[in-house]
């Protein structure tokens, strides 16, 4: 359970970093010791110092141009994934080419972007400008390898994968985009008349299969943020990665969709259904103490959303030390649609740069900008079956604003009920709308001072309800047991559990 909460404290970010550091380390030591590896111990080093330097001098000179800070782990995660991609070091046209693919991933943040958002991912963006120009046998340009996909980095590809689709909880992101792919080579293979045995053998062990799954595909800024919208950009990559058509162009060009154009394709397919051209510029009209160590934003204009989603806001600066903890923040919105636009967040421990500057700067008036809105933790638009919501601390934010919905529409909330804990009564927030709630027929515990107890749940559960749980994992993780003893059916109807676990971002 420690080691569970040490990782849900971790940023996405540095997980995935983390991640790839140790997929690397395992990569050297199996080129070190394999004389059948596809490259030595030496050239994969050599591509690596290669890929982190270029990196890092491009995105702090980028950075430097635009006056945005950059990313304290953003770019080396880049650096990481162009390794797996691109060969090993072998010559010095190789070298040049590493430096080019490093160069454009870099670039492509800041020139391949609208609004400050880039389009497609770094990574992405270089496989294929780098595929374009080596296909045309244009300078040292290189083709990407994927030489990740190596039988012997297979098991540990999963385990790492599995650890990091866990920590994002994608599952059914990276779950659609393992089915449609599979499928998809069955379906050729049977085509063509191929062994079905050997074209999975194929798809799963000499493919980079799990690691665009895992790693690529779950980049938050370049994939969708709904869950239809994500199976379907799931199902769109894995079948364009796995369908083995190529188009003529000409006479002597043809279109292959490798598996950096069918990221390409999904990037894309994301950026126009998510509308991530509408970047929202919000200004700060209060920042205010709305408990200990507790804070509400207040700011305008007022956002298009579904109470219960979650805004990934950022407020960059310049500074050429990049933040320890970045610039962006997903935080759920408290307010209710109609209403201005407001976020809670709490502040104690470790506080980061962002809530450092909310929270003791003069900003009435600063800018702060949504750049997504997203999430699928939301109630129906009708309430039908009994609906219980348990939140732990900070927690309670989506539910105010399901809440204060609820009072605005005249909702019937006699089948609502919700438990809110907190370490203190100086930590429980949002006393208004609770005693609205209350007042309006809807039942309301607090609980202070410890965990949420089996008579709790007892007193709130009823059959055929839905839970709507959200708070720190551990808080969770111990709720979940007791809503199976209460309601046992549930673990045969799990659609009826609908969590809002933090992720570290």
């Amino acid at each position: 359970m420690r080691f569970v909460r040490l990782i849900d404290r971790l940023s996405m970010y540095r997980f995935v970093l983390l991640a790839l550091v140790v997929l690397a380390v395992y990569a050297l030591g199996v080129a070190a010791f394999d004389s059948e590896f596809a490259y030595t111990a030496s050239q994969l080093l050599g591509s690596l110092a290669i890929l982190v330097v270029t990196c890092g001098v491009v995105t702090y000179a980028c950075a430097a141009v635009v006056r945005v800070p950059p990313g304290s782990e953003s770019w080396l995660i880049t650096a990481l994934i162009l390794f797996f991609i691109f060969p090993g070091l072998t010559d010095a046209d190789t070298g040049w080419g590493l430096v080019l693919a490093g160069a454009i991933a870099s670039a492509s943040k800041y020139v391949i972007a609208f609004r400050r958002r880039h389009i497609v991912n770094p990574a992405v963006a270089a496989a294929v400008i780098c595929y374009l120009f080596a296909y045309f046998d244009v300078g040292p340009f290189l083709f990407g390898f994927w030489w990740v996909a190596a039988e012997q980095l297979m098991i540990p590809m999963i385990v790492i994968g599995l650890a990091v689709v866990w920590k994002l909880r994608e599952w059914w992101l990276v779950g659609t985009f393992l089915v449609v792919s599979l499928v998809t080579a069955i379906y050729v293979a049977l085509d063509v008349d191929t062994p079905v045995g050997d074209a999975l053998e194929l798809a799963i062990k000499s493919s980079p299969l799990l690691f665009a799954g895992a790693i690529m595909l779950t980049e938050p800024l370049t994939s969708p943020s709904t869950r239809v919208q994500s199976v379907i950009y799931a199902a769109l990559v894995g079948f364009l990665m796995y369908w083995g058509e190529s188009f003529e162009i000409t006479d002597k060009y043809t279109l292959e969709f490798t598996p950096e154009i069918a990221l390409l394709v999904g990037n894309l397919f994301a950026y126009i259904v998510a509308r991530r051209w509408r970047r929202t510029v919000l200004t700060v009209d209060s920042v205010q103490p709305i408990g200990t160590d507790t804070y509400e934003v207040i700011a305008s204009p007022g956002l298009r959303f579904r109470p219960g989603q979650w805004a990934q806001i950022s407020a960059p600066r310049w500074n050429p030390t990049p933040e320890k903890q970045g610039t962006r923040r997903v935080l759920s919105l408290a307010g209710a649609p109609g209403e201005s636009t407001r976020f809670g967040f709490t502040a104690a421990g470790d506080i980061s740069a962002f809530k450092k500057r909310l929270i003791e700067g003069d900003v009435a008036g600063s800018k702060l900008y949504v750049d997504e809105v997203g999430g699928n933790f939301t109630l129906p638009r009708k309430l039908t079956a009994p609906t219980v919501l348990i939140a732990g601390g900070i927690g309670i934010t989506p539910f105010r604003s399901m809440l204060a919905d609820l009072l605005e529409r005249g909702a019937d909330l006699s089948k609502v009920s919700l438990i809110y804990a907190a370490n203190g009564d100086d930590r429980l927030v949002y006393a208004d709308v609770l005693d609205a709630v209350r007042a309006a027929g809807a039942t309301v515990l607090t609980v202070t001072g410890g965990l949420v107890g089996a008579s709790d749940i007892a007193a709130v559960a009823h059959p055929g309800s839905h839970y709507y749980l959200s708070g720190p994992p551990a808080m969770l993780d111990a709720i979940k047991p007791m809503l199976l003893g209460a309601e046992p059916v549930l673990r045969w109807q799990p659609w009826r559990l609908h969590t809002d676990r933090f992720i570290g971002y």
